[in-house]
């Protein structure tokens, strides 16, 4: 895989480029090769899902009646496969691309659903060997939930049904429950789940030999409102982004290891759905500062949180104020859209000498939705945006919900600069839903995204 070149001194915070939304190539062509690297767009209110080469630009295949769950998102499977659940069936999906960037569903797993409970996926997880996928119910108030566990290797499926905990929640005070994340790490492999207020481990062989009701072969304590599973390359250490910070757990062949919590640097809430950067051990998501209630969107803080699960350290740095995308990682940066109350623009985030991405900063500036928020206005029914990146950092890719379109940023050089505009047949009303695939890279994050 070729070397990103680093940001250079130019590349500063004050650096500002404009971006249009132009149709041609605007810069050289980035450096990754056009063969094994493809952007995948969503549009699950279409239900079409789109292959694009990630150099070129060019439209390689389309599937129609396929409804991405944005929510769960989708897992890296490496030799350009991924998995992501089809909300309309419902079923597990898998999605192999070819080096023409044919796409084809290789496999695919259908979810039990014959009570009506299902509505969508809360979270999926798969092993170091990519050779397991579990998929885990999100039934609203719900003490009772379902995760299925998928042998890809053997093309086989069990599910379990998985006892959870009300909770105090920490949103709101009341008596409740939380999402159910899931995890499938250790030695003999285990699935670990969030359960209100501890993380519960169970056999996987177990549920793989047909325990539909199994007991959990050990637990540990966790904080409240889990909302972003964290869990490093070696699936050696796993945890969450919670209400006030971060904690983690070593995994080991009989349990857990003592947990580390650590408190958000900033008063904020939980980090919207946090990444592992290529590094296997940090993970980097996108906070929305703690404010009052009826605060203006646009007088929201945004902050970029890193979290070492190595050491447990978290590092926070502000990226100004407004509503913000989920953010996308590479070995060299970080990359966030923010909307403020001024326009909106590409944060490029550089990755610190300690591994957080904690450094230099470029601000890249993007034309307006034309359905954006509006300054004094609610922005809940405003148009959204979605962002990815090519795992080399060569390129960065950002959707105009309700428009059809994909800004393609080159990111190889020192000068950021567009390279097209990538139009779809819909219309991306919800913002739509991006991600890459590169047959060469070998997949460093466990968790749905």
């Amino acid at each position: 895989m070729p070397a990103r070149p680093l940001f250079y001194p130019a590349l500063a915070a004050a650096s500002l480029l404009l971006l249009s939304g132009c149709t041609t190539t605007t810069s050289a062509t980035p450096p990754t090769p056009a063969d094994h690297s493809w952007l995948v767009t969503a549009d699950a209110t279409a239900k079409e899902l789109y292959i694009n080469n990630a150099v070129t630009g060019e439209n390689t295949d389309t599937l129609n009646g396929i409804t991405l769950g944005t929510h769960a998102g989708s897992v890296q499977l490496g030799s350009g496969r991924i998995a992501f659940m089809d909300e309309s069936k419902p079923q597990l999906d898998i999605l192999s691309i070819s080096s023409r960037g044919k796409a084809t569903i290789d496999q695919h797993y259908a979810i039990p659903n014959d009570d009506g409970r299902w509505k969508r996926a809360g979270w999926l997880s798969t092993d170091t060997s990519r050779r397991y996928v579990a998929i885990g119910s999100d039934f609203d108030d719900s003490t009772d939930q379902r995760v299925t566990v998928v042998d890809l290797e053997k093309d086989t499926q069990q599910t379990a049904d998985i006892a959870t905990s009300e909770v105090t929640l920490a949103t709101t005070g009341e008596t409740g429950t939380e999402e159910v994340e899931t995890f499938l790490v250790g030695d003999p492999l285990r699935l670990v789940v969030t359960a209100g207020g501890h993380l519960d481990a169970y056999s996987v062989s177990a549920i793989m030999g047909g325990d539909t009701h199994p007991t959990p072969v050990a637990t540990t304590p966790l904080n409240a409102y889990p909302h972003g599973p964290i869990v490093n390359a070696a699936g050696t250490v796993i945890g969450s982004d919670l209400a006030t910070g971060v904690q983690t757990v070593g995994v080991t062949a009989t349990g857990f290891t003592d947990s580390q919590f650590s408190s958000y640097p900033q008063a904020s809430v939980e980090s919207y759905r946090p990444r592992m950067a290529p590094d296997g051990a940090t993970a980097v998501g996108a906070q929305a500062g703690a404010t009052e209630k009826d605060a203006g969107w646009d007088t929201i803080p945004a902050y970029l949180t890193s979290a070492s699960t190595a050491s447990g350290k978290l590092t926070t740095v502000s990226l100004g104020s407004g509503s913000f995308t989920r953010v996308a990682v590479t070995p060299h940066f970080a990359a966030v859209v923010l909307t403020s109350g001024s326009g909106d623009s590409l944060v490029l985030v550089e990755k610190g000498d300690d591994g957080a991405f904690n450094g230099e900063q470029t601000t890249v500036a993007l034309d307006p939705l034309k359905n954006g928020p509006v300054v004094g206005q609610p922005a809940g029914k405003a148009s959204v945006r979605f962002t990815a990146a090519t795992d080399d950092g060569s390129s960065v890719f950002v959707t105009r919900g309700g428009e059809g379109q994909i800004t393609q940023i080159d990111t190889s050089t020192a000068n950021p600069v567009v390279t097209r505009t990538i139009t779809v047949p819909s219309d991306l009303s919800d913002g739509g839903y991006l991600t890459t695939v590169d047959s060469a890279v070998k997949p460093y994050d466990l968790s749905g995204r």
